[in-house]
């Protein structure tokens, strides 16, 4: 990983964002500090009416509520099955790189290449993907609840904060979720959108927020 660490407030006087409030200590603390792509580092400076000082934690702050920077569970199996279907290996001779060492070829490169047109990546078994009527149902219980909170005055609204909320409760991706916390998850996601305030006015009025998981699968999958 490469980056560049930026100063959210400039460190100096006529700096982007310069803040001439804040002590050398916290100019310099972990808390003004964000780490950027090259590209990007430059482009919030050039645009700091744009790329504001505020805007810039709250990105940061949504980073770091979406997990550790790391391979999960479920891409370390889909980067796995990747691997199994590289099939044809080129080596130029040389002598850096080793194939299937002890007894290895070794070479200066290696090029793979995978003989499939594509792959198909099926989910972790027993997750909450691997059962398809489940997961749109899920699907649709977020929607219902991005629907009703966008439209709530008063009320910064993002996208990403609910699924923020359920990896945090469950913790798990949500259509990585177990499949055995389905009623749990879909629970969770009903209190939320009957906590909105259309939700409010549609239960005092004896509306419906959502279709039960029943009333899902009968209406756009003809079971049950």
């Amino acid at each position: 990983m490469t980056g560049v660490t930026c100063h959210i407030n400039a460190r100096s006087e006529g700096g982007p964002r310069y803040d001439p409030k804040q002590t050398d200590r916290e100019r310099h603390a972990f808390d003004n500090l964000i780490l950027m792509c090259a590209r990007h580092s430059k482009l919030i400076d050039s645009e700091p009416n744009r790329f504001t000082a505020d805007w810039l934690r709250e990105i940061k702050a949504e980073h770091a509520r979406e997990g550790p920077i790391e391979l999960p569970e479920s891409d370390a199996h889909k980067a796995e099955l990747l691997l199994k279907n590289y099939r044809s290996i080129y080596i130029s001779a040389g002598g850096h790189v080793m194939v299937d060492s002890p007894g290895a070829i070794q070479a200066d490169r290696a090029v793979i290449m995978n003989q499939k047109k594509s792959v198909q990546i099926l989910p972790p078994r027993g997750s909450l993907a691997s059962d398809l009527s489940k997961r749109n149902y899920v699907k649709h219980l977020i929607d219902r609840y991005h629907e009703f909170a966008s439209q709530q005055p008063g009320r910064k609204f993002s996208f990403a904060a609910i699924y923020a909320e359920i990896t945090k409760r469950f913790g798990a991706k949500w259509d990585l979720i177990p499949l055995h916390l389905f009623e749990d998850l879909a629970s969770f996601l009903q209190h939320r959108i009957d906590r909105t305030m259309i939700g409010g006015m549609n239960r005092g009025k004896g509306n419906p927020n959502y279709s039960t998981y029943d009333e899902f699968c009968q209406k756009y999958e003809g079971k049950r």
